[in-house]
Parts: structure tokens; sequence; C-alpha cells
């Protein structure tokens, strides 16, 4: 005969252990002499008198579906309310029941790339220029800056064309 421990102290009474039980003695209060049920993904707890097999995802992770923040779950029963086990991925957004692409967002983060690349790319031509127009001016250069200077001033021109906010621009070709 065994005794099956339950914690009286957790509000889910979950078992604990269990230990050789006397004969002649009963079952003390924070134990039951039925045999718990043990199931994957469910831990036994007492209630009222019997096993009930609780959501256990202790040690999961689960993701904010405000912030998609990461955390490890450390209690006994059904995933917390504004949490899913489901990984959120990049633009992703909470749409009740599962992660969806979040075209705005995603379209957003294309811009800021096209608009940090064209501001990049512009950087490089005017530095590139202003060294090809120096050392021409300086009487410094040597054969085919001149050629060179009209390429990166091209490349420049068109560069100041692009619309950065088309999410799909194509960036023309370096000189």
């Amino acid at each position: 005969m065994k005794n099956y421990y339950f914690d009286i102290t957790n509000e889910l009474k979950p078992f604990t252990q269990q230990l050789d039980a006397n004969k002649d003695t009963l079952a003390p209060d924070n134990a039951l002499r039925i045999a718990p049920e043990f199931k994957e993904g469910y831990h036994p707890c007492e209630k009222n008198g019997t096993w009930v097999l609780v959501e256990d995802h202790r040690g999961e992770i689960v993701y904010d579906i405000e912030t998609k923040a990461s955390a490890k779950v450390d209690y006994l029963g059904p995933i917390k309310t504004g949490f899913t086990l489901l990984k959120p991925f990049q633009f992703g957004k909470w749409d009740e029941e599962k992660w969806v692409l979040d075209e705005n967002e995603q379209n957003t983060f294309k811009i800021k790339q096209n608009k940090s690349q064209k501001n990049l790319l512009l950087n490089e031509a005017n530095e590139n220029i202003s060294i090809l127009q120096d050392a021409i001016d300086l009487e410094m250069s040597e054969d085919g800056d001149e050629e060179k200077l009209k390429a990166w001033k091209k490349y420049r021109i068109l560069l100041n064309k692009i619309d950065a906010t088309d999410i799909n621009v194509i960036f023309p070709e370096k000189p």
C-alpha cells in the first residue's frame, strides 16, 4: 500500500511523491491511496479526493503575442492569456490564432532599408566625384579620370532620381 502525496501549498495540488503506507492507518491529509495517472504533457493534481490531469508546459518556451518576447513556463496549467507556444517570425503579427505576415511592417522595413542604401550609395558617389574632381582641378589626374568622373556623376544623377519608397526599387550599377 502506498500514499501518493500532493502539494497542499499549491492551488492545483500537484502530485509530488509516493511513499509506502502503513496498512492500519489512514492516508494523511496531503495524500491519496489511489495511484495517479501519468500522461505526456499533463501532470496529476488532486481535486476533491481524486486525481485529475492538468496541462503541464513547464520548461517550454512561450511568446508574448504583443511584444513577441519569449519566456520559459514555470507553472502548471494552461498557457496564460496573452501568450502562445507558436514561435513568431520577422514581420509577424498575432491574429488571435496564429502569426501572420504584417505586410505594412515588412514594407516599412524595406523602405527604411532602401533609404539607407540610397544614402550610402550617394555618399560613396559624392566621395568618388570629389576625389576625381580634385585630381582634375589640381592637374594630378591620370588617364581615364575624366571618364570616371563623368560616369560617377551620371550614377549620382540616377541615384537621385530613385524613389526609395518603392519597395521594389532597383539601384543602378556602380561605374
